[in-house]
């Protein structure tokens, strides 16, 4: 009777102590074969997940799946707890789709970027996943998002609509049904944005706290990421390969630390890897390295460059043997705005045309400025002033 009592007072207390795991496992089926004396796989998110798969997407690089998935983002969001959301899964997959709408409280999770892949439809004008204006506590990661724009995909790879107005809604948990959700309490972590022929990642105006970690841009269009958000942090990225830039920051008071911005501006070298015009940004340790065009250009105000590398930037286009002659490692024509540590080099040393890669370390172009503290060598001439 002591051993029976024992076991039920041990059945009662995990009730207690997990009361949904019995619900998420009968409203949920199983994954894989799941036939008899086969025990079903179990993903490493919990057993609350949606999977993508049980929905009716398959995931082979063949099949129209963007019914299947928004069946399977309905069915998260009609989660009574935790909150409405849940984890949306995607296992290791190709899953084809012809433009994806996150919604609030769905939690995406992949495999890791290369493994879970969502691949814009051929011929398809479409973002491959947008986050509209009413959207906001939601997160993704571990995924591939490809615009396919070498078989006729056109758009960007993650979009964050514009909202019509200010930072007028703010996000505690009693705003659910807010029209517009300005402050979008998004996190972005481990997750590639590549092929897309506009921009990687591209963030409109007044879209507040977004969180990226460790992600990637690749070969996209126009930019690896454009924002003109504000008050969002972006940390451990590389960005490489985009055509125009690296990254274009047109908004405000937002923070980049820990990157690399390599070989941009392949087909517009007009910009810099790095782009500045927006006000009170702070850009640490980036380094820019190997673009086609100049390492950063600052236009904005008060903005703070800290610990940051130009290396080796300003090649003629689709040529990393001769100089372009008009490359700077920093441009700055900007106010008020602040150099402290900086470093303008080449590893190269001097290319095969005998020039080193960067015209000039610095090319001072407003007379407004805060301080510069940046250290130079192998660069073909000394800091210009207009």
């Amino acid at each position: 009777m002591k051993h029976t009592s024992s076991c039920f007072s041990i059945l009662v207390l995990s009730t207690m102590l997990y009361p949904f795991s019995i619900h998420a496992q009968a409203t949920e089926p199983p994954i894989g074969n799941g036939g008899p004396g086969v025990s079903a796989a179990i993903p490493p998110v919990g057993l609350s997940a949606i999977i993508v798969t049980n929905y009716g997407a398959r995931g082979d690089g063949r099949t129209d799946d963007t019914a299947a998935i928004n069946s399977a983002m309905s069915a998260c969001v009609a989660h009574d707890r935790p909150n409405n959301g849940c984890v949306l899964y995607f296992p290791a997959g190709v899953y084809i789709t012809t433009g994806l709408t996150l919604r609030s409280y769905v939690n995406m999770k992949g495999d890791g970027w290369g493994t879970s892949v969502l691949l814009l439809k051929p011929n398809t004008a479409s973002n491959v996943l947008t986050v509209p204006v009413d959207a906001f506590n939601f997160s993704i990661s571990g995924l591939t998002l490809d615009g396919n724009s070498g078989r006729g995909g056109t758009g960007n790879c993650f979009f964050v609509a514009p909202t019509s107005t200010g930072p007028a809604e703010w996000n505690t948990a009693n705003k659910k049904t807010a029209p517009v959700n300005a402050q979008k309490w998004g996190h972005v972590e481990e997750v590639m944005f590549s092929h897309c022929s506009v921009d990687g990642v591209h963030i409109n105006a007044f879209n507040y706290m977004l969180f990226f970690d460790n992600f990637y841009a690749f070969d996209n269009g126009v930019y690896g990421l454009y924002t003109e958000g504000t008050n969002s942090g972006f940390t451990n990225f590389q960005i490489e390969r985009n055509g125009t830039a690296g990254i274009h920051l047109k908004g405000s008071n937002d923070r980049f630390t820990s990157g690399e911005v390599i070989w941009n501006g392949g087909t517009v070298g007009t910009e810099a890897a790095v782009y500045v015009e927006g006000a009170r940004n702070i850009i640490t340790a980036v380094e820019t390295e190997d673009n086609y065009t100049n390492g950063f250009f600052e236009k904005g105000s008060d903005n703070v460059f800290m610990g940051c590398v130009s290396d080796s930037n300003g090649y003629v286009q689709k040529n990393p043997n001769a100089s372009s002659r008009v490359a700077s490692g920093f441009v700055i024509a900007s106010s008020g705005s602040v150099y402290l540590g900086d470093i303008v080099t080449s590893y190269r040393g001097r290319l095969p045309d005998g020039n080193f890669t960067t015209e000039w370390p610095y090319s001072l172009e407003s007379r407004d400025h805060g301080k510069i503290d940046i250290t130079y060598d192998n660069t073909n001439k000394p800091p210009h002033t207009h």
